[in-house]
């Protein structure tokens, strides 16, 4: 088996910022709230839909504990119901994408998402881009307990995919995002990381934590 390569998925693999932004808006509008511009939108994604609504609602939302977080729970399900049928509305692949994710599974590289969006919405959203033949597994900010930046995710994708578990083996092995949260779950995991400087994420925030290697466009080195 070749090494495994794992992908990040929202401003890595495919741009999805205008349906985010569209449903975040739906859940701020509720809320009597104007719209957020895409561009203020995109510093909230990375940590998972409810922390992306914690950052939008920030303003509204009670100060209370408990009563923050039913405030949450109801701004989560009125996103859920919205995200459901928008998630794949305006996504689009980068430029490159298929054809290199094609290029490594045909080379043998077994290949998994890991993302912190809720699996509900990526497991539709990588079947609608076309990219549900090349990955063995896709696993969402919810499938377990804990999201990136933990390593949990990113070591029970690799067990998924049959890599060895094994330090050498796991310095391998490829986690690819546009995220701080990508790069930091790579190295506390022990695999090679890179990172997408045309993603969701700040460059320089991404160059600050000096991964193995960065992109200037999918599959292009910078």
């Amino acid at each position: 088996m070749r090494p495994p390569f794992l992908f990040d998925l929202d401003g890595t693999l495919a741009d999805t910022l205008a349906d985010i932004a569209a449903s975040t808006n739906h859940v701020r509008a509720r809320h009597g709230l104007p719209a957020l511009p895409d561009a203020t939108v995109r510093t909230f994604v990375g940590d998972g839909a409810r922390t992306l609504l914690a950052r939008a609602l920030h303003d509204v939302l009670p100060a209370a504990a408990a009563a923050r977080e039913r405030a949450l729970d109801a701004a989560f399900d009125v996103y859920g119901e919205h995200h459901q049928h928008q998630c794949t509305v305006h996504a689009r692949l980068y430029p490159g994408t298929r054809e290199h994710l094609q290029a490594l599974h045909a080379a043998g590289h077994p290949l998994a998402v890991v993302t912190n969006k809720p699996e509900r919405f990526a497991v539709p959203l990588v079947a609608h881009l076309g990219l549900a033949p090349l990955f063995r597994c896709v696993l969402g900010g919810d499938s377990l307990p804990v999201k990136k930046p933990d390593p949990a995710p990113l070591r029970h994708a690799l067990h998924q995919l049959g890599w060895p578990a094994d330090a050498a083996s796991l310095r391998l092995a490829t986690m690819v995002g546009d995220g701080v949260q990508d790069l930091r779950a790579g190295r506390a995991a022990g695999v090679r990381t890179i990172g997408c400087l045309f993603g969701f994420g700040e460059p320089a925030k991404l160059r600050d934590e000096r991964a193995d290697g960065y992109w200037r466009a999918f599959g292009v080195v910078a």
